[in-house]
């Protein structure tokens, strides 16, 4: 059967990645990158591709146009990153002042760890981790730069019970949307709020460079968390961008595999871990040690996890999914408050969508 058009730019894409991360040599025709920059943008890697080939022996030679439109788009994510990384300056400190202790997650912590930049690592909010005894203390102290909080945020111990985030949003004058995403667990899903000790969280953290007051949580946490949030928040989007996180992480010398895997299983993430690490493996040709290999080949059989991976945003029924895996999972002195909670979020669900849509009306597109 013929190749659609499509499926030759992604295969040429996805070997032109193989090629730059392994330190090899490739070269595309013209036509094959009119079909590979498109997709780059759509999978928000043309920032990584175009680091990784100016410090290449490639780059003088590729087309005139491809060296240009690499470099605009590079030159476009690299100012909003410097305008992204000088306000998390300017919340982390925020939070410093007022005492309260912040890890970074996602892509806040990638950008400077994994990544040669935060530019090759795009972010379009910044998730960060406080102790759950100080959120109404980090919310203050955002709220005096400017932010406020969008969604059910009024409910207290309520909602750190059974949420596990909560979004502040501030709109500069020219229109951009800056989004500070404080968590007080590592997961959203009350099961793992319950398996997932805070305090095994912030083990092994270290300061972040350059960013007095954050830290950074320790590289086996990094993967695990990057691994689970993308198993049930992003089943939807395999996208490359998410892949080539994991494979950040798994080629990154200071991972221990072996504390990857005690871990995930002591957190009964095993399962999502597995799943990620061998898509990214397909994807990329990420090299793992033979044990891991190993490990990830076992057969896993624990119904608790394979049933909260079915609640990702591209399964029908997600919320009513949720619920029910829940209240599964629950003892009765749960499942009597998780009835309570969701009784009261009910009754405020329309209240909470009219507050979020007049902050969101804010929103303005940018300058230029």
């Amino acid at each position: 059967m013929k190749r659609q058009p499509e499926d030759i730019a992604a295969h040429a894409a996805i070997d032109l990645l193989r090629s730059l991360i392994a330190g090899d040599t490739i070269t595309l025709t013209t036509v094959q990158w009119a079909g590979v920059l498109p997709l780059l943008r759509q999978h928000r890697l043309s920032a990584f591709v175009y680091a990784k080939l100016r410090r290449s022996s490639l780059w003088p030679d590729l087309p005139a146009a491809v060296r240009h439109e690499l470099g605009e788009d590079f030159q476009q994510i690299t100012i909003r990153a410097y305008r992204m990384e000088d306000e998390l300056a300017r919340v982390v400190q925020a939070l410093a002042v007022a005492g309260i202790p912040v890890l970074l997650l996602k892509g806040a912590a990638l950008g400077r760890t994994v990544y040669g930049s935060p530019a090759e690592r795009p972010v379009s909010d910044f998730d960060l981790l406080v102790p759950r005894s100080a959120m109404q203390a980090a919310c203050l102290a955002l709220q005096a730069r400017g932010y406020q909080a969008a969604g059910l945020y009024w409910l207290g111990q309520w909602q750190q019970r059974y949420r596990a985030e909560l979004p502040l949003l501030h709109y500069e004058e020219d229109g951009l949307r800056l989004l500070v995403e404080l968590h007080w667990s590592l997961l959203e899903a009350p099961f793992y709020m319950d398996h997932i000790p805070a305090a095994a969280v912030w083990q092994g953290a270290q300061p972040a460079a350059g960013l007095p007051g954050a830290r950074l949580p320790a590289a086996a946490t990094l993967l695990i968390h990057a691994c689970a949030h993308l198993a049930l928040h992003h089943r939807a989007d395999q996208g490359w961008f998410w892949l080539l996180d994991i494979d950040r992480l798994a080629r990154w010398p200071l991972l221990d595999w072996s504390q990857v895997m005690e871990q995930a299983e002591r957190w009964r993430l095993d399962v999502a871990v597995a799943m990620v690490v061998q898509q990214t493996v397909t994807l990329l040709a990420t090299p793992l040690p033979i044990a891991v290999q190993q490990w990830l080949a076992k057969p896993r059989y624990d119904r608790a996890q394979l049933d909260l991976l079915q609640i990702g945003p591209q399964q029908q029924g997600r919320t009513w999914r949720k619920m029910r895996h829940t209240w599964q999972y629950s003892n009765w002195q749960q499942r009597v408050r998780y009835t309570a909670w969701l009784a009261v979020r009910g009754a405020l669900w329309l209240p909470e969508q009219l507050q979020r849509q007049q902050l969101l009306q804010g929103e303005r597109p940018l300058a230029g």
